[in-house]
């Protein structure tokens, strides 16, 4: 008996060479209104930040939206590799894997930086306990969208897929975050965004199980 796998693979020789260029620029499309919804989300629940203006001359926003972003982009990396059948998605778990290493390393080596009394508040913020709820909320306005493009892809590993899936969502959700959150410090990105980002793609990879299974 074929297994599904081999059944994928083999139906996905038949594609057109374009195909999954297509479903790579239909995602791209649908993440333009799962970005409104996170915007509109931060406006109308959160508030955008007081001094965003000012915030936005500093390197310590575009610091921010830089992990972030990257995350996306290797999450759409990812996402495309395990929507074609046969392609290795080891480059970009390598990638994300040093991605995070280097924030991780950033991190400590901040904090072990800084005087004692200024560790704390450096990894606590002010908003440590809303900064991953926050996450998820954002994150699930932009899901149905991204999910709902990505299920023109035939993965193999659908859990994993999901994953990839929640992590473009976080990772695009939480730069939108920024518009929001004032914090700024290594620390407290490397931990709390994190673990908002970690906890999407989570539920991202059980949704996946489900929803991307042939």
């Amino acid at each position: 008996m074929m297994k599904t796998e081999d059944l994928i693979k083999a139906l996905a020789v038949d594609l057109p060479p374009s195909g999954s260029r297509q479903i790579e620029r239909r995602i791209l499309l649908w993440m333009i209104p799962a970005a409104l919804m996170v915007v509109a989300g931060v406006g109308l629940w959160l508030g955008f930040r007081s001094d965003l203006a000012t915030a936005m001359i500093g390197p310590t926003f575009w610091a921010k939206a830089a992990y972030t972003s990257a995350l996306s982009v290797i999450a759409f990396w990812l996402l495309a590799r395990l929507g074609r059948p046969g392609a290795s998605a080891k480059a970009p778990l390598l990638l994300l894997g040093g991605l995070l290493a280097g924030v991780a390393g950033l991190a400590i080596y901040d904090i072990v930086s800084m005087p004692m009394p200024e560790r704390m508040p450096a990894l606590m913020g002010d908003s440590a306990r809303a900064c991953a709820p926050n996450i998820l909320m954002l994150s699930a306005l932009a899901a149905p969208f991204v999910f709902w493009a990505a299920r023109a892809f035939a993965p193999t590993r659908p859990t994993l897929a999901g994953a990839a899936a929640g992590l473009l969502t976080a990772g695009l959700a939480t730069t939108l975050y920024g518009l929001h959150c004032p914090e700024h410090t290594a620390p407290f990105v490397a931990v709390w965004y994190s673990m908002g980002i970690t906890c999407a793609a989570a539920i991202g990879a059980v949704v996946g199980r489900f929803l991307f299974r042939w």
